[in-house]
């Protein structure tokens, strides 16, 4: 019988990159727009549950790769 941890391990480290890239590209608006509030400019939500405090949090660094790889999405802003 052998050990199939070590599969089991790496087959999970894999697959949640792919799932964390997955759920940024659901759930990603870069439609938002920004608007000035009290003399400090604001955004609106650039994520489908944007009221959540999370999301921007979780998916910040994607985000910024994201504005990089795909400049005319974020024109907008």
């Amino acid at each position: 019988m052998t050990n199939r941890a070590p599969l089991i391990v790496a087959i999970v480290l894999l697959i949640l990159p792919v799932l964390y890239v997955g759920s940024y590209l659901a759930l990603v608006l870069p439609d938002g727009e920004r608007f000035e509030l009290a003399n400090s400019l604001q955004y609106l939500p650039t994520y489908r549950f944007g009221t959540a405090s999370w999301a921007w949090r979780v998916y910040w660094p994607l985000e910024r790769i994201d504005r990089r790889v795909r400049p005319e999405a974020w024109d907008s802003l």
